[in-house]
């Protein structure tokens, strides 16, 4: 499998997988929390496929959640 950003950017030395979840705005509050388990979840099992591992080469690899409930951010961290 061909890495097209190392090819590109031969120096880069970070990676990264950014997962957004959105609550509604009218949603309980234990649903943000919900959604930030799952996006760590989903970030983890991206991380752990052949062509992430690929792609990602010797980088340093960052894993990061974000959850909007309606406008505001209410989760923005690396995992």
């Amino acid at each position: 499998m061909k890495r097209v950003n190392l090819d590109i950017y031969p120096d880069m030395m970070h990676s990264y997988i950014v997962e957004l979840k959105d609550a509604k705005y009218k949603d309980p509050e234990n649903r943000v929390e919900e959604l930030r388990r799952e996006a760590i979840e989903q970030a983890n099992r991206y991380a752990d496929t052949y062509t992430v591992k690929c792609a990602v080469g010797n980088t340093r690899l960052h894993k990061a959640v974000v959850v909007y409930k309606g406008m505001e951010m209410r989760v923005c961290e690396e995992v």
